[in-house]
């Protein structure tokens, strides 16, 4: 069993608050949200895979009471595809290892952290579209119907891509960075002890 630290803590708070205060503040742009990004790091960075599922349902939960709610069936399953990229935190970590100093083993890190990411994008496009095709009214419920239901949503896709993809990058770089700098005040200290 994993324990949940004083500093796991720290970081889900950290990041459930600035994912909440984040899709806020995007919220006039259709999809552009950080939750599939915080997922995808929180299932690297968290131990408790409980602990890294929470960070997305959190986020959601409190940005959809400013935000508003929709109908339970579509808010279960969104919020069940943007539980998704926690799981992907083993392969993650298995390739995206920040203490590699090797820099023509930047491109597998990358790849997997891109494939990962585009991954849970589409997954959450394909599946909230079905839904919204069964639950709503708005499309017959043919093959025609599905396929216009998809074809509407592709122009908010562009942004769904763009939030997962800059929110990733973002954490994950920013996560890079600051173990970088760690490393080296370690070894500052080390040095000059």
């Amino acid at each position: 069993m994993n324990r949940i630290t004083y500093r796991d803590i720290i970081v889900f708070a950290l990041l459930v608050a600035a994912g909440a205060g984040f899709r806020l503040l995007f919220r006039d742009l259709p999809n552009f949200a950080p939750v599939a990004a915080l997922a995808l790091f929180s299932g690297y960075f968290f131990r408790s895979k409980s602990l890294a599922l929470c960070v997305p349902l959190a986020t959601m939960a409190i940005s959809d009471l400013f935000i508003g709610a929709y109908t339970w069936q579509m808010m279960a399953l969104v919020y069940g595809m943007l539980m998704l990229p926690a799981f992907c935190g083993g392969p993650l970590r298995k390739a995206v290892r920040f203490d590699n100093r090797r820099a023509s083993s930047a491109w597998r890190p990358a790849a997997t952290l891109l494939t990962c990411s585009l991954g849970a994008s589409f997954a959450f496009f394909f599946a909230t579209n079905f839904g919204a095709w069964i639950w709503f009214d708005s499309y017959s419920q043919s093959w025609s119907g599905l396929v216009a239901c998809y074809a509407a949503a592709i122009p908010f896709f562009r942004y769904t891509l763009a939030g997962d993809m800059i929110f990733a990058v973002t954490l994950f770089g920013s996560y890079a960075v600051a173990t970088q700098v760690a490393r080296r005040t370690e070894l500052q200290a080390a040095t000059s002890a």
